[in-house]
């Protein structure tokens, strides 16, 4: 019961942060809405820059299955690695992230069994945009 109440919490605490980076990101500051998702994605996670940027799709989703992370916490991984990326601009980070976004989803589909109609039109987004590079 202790953990479910703690992971509850956690999980409260992330969709606050994705909130306040939602709210920055309407109010036009950008930068200060991705160094929000950047510093939540280091403190709640343990990923910081350089691995997200750096580390393959495969070795991502592997390090993710070793830290046994619940369901929810890959969903809200998820939506502030997606937020930190959007609006897609066409840099080897944006990929990098897109990529690594889409691993998470894979997981939670295949690993958890859980999708959501929000998922499904997030990983079709950036499928598209993953696409269109391919066609330059």
């Amino acid at each position: 019961m202790i953990r479910k109440d703690f992971i509850e919490a956690e999980i409260q605490k992330l969709a606050l942060v994705l909130a306040r980076i939602l709210g920055l990101k309407n109010e036009g500051n950008v930068d200060d809405a991705t160094e929000l998702a950047y510093q939540t994605l280091s403190d709640n996670f343990g990923l910081d820059a350089t691995c997200l940027h750096t580390a393959t799709s495969e070795e991502f989703q592997e390090d993710l299955k070793n830290r046994k992370y619940s369901a929810e916490k890959l969903d809200m991984l998820a939506q502030i690695l997606f937020e930190s990326a959007y609006p897609f601009q066409e840099t080897e980070e944006t990929f990098a992230i897109l990529n690594k976004t889409a691993a998470v989803f894979n997981l939670l589909e295949t690993e958890y069994h859980q999708q959501s109609l929000e998922n499904i039109a997030r990983r079709e987004q950036i499928e598209k945009f993953l696409n269109n590079r391919q066609y330059e």
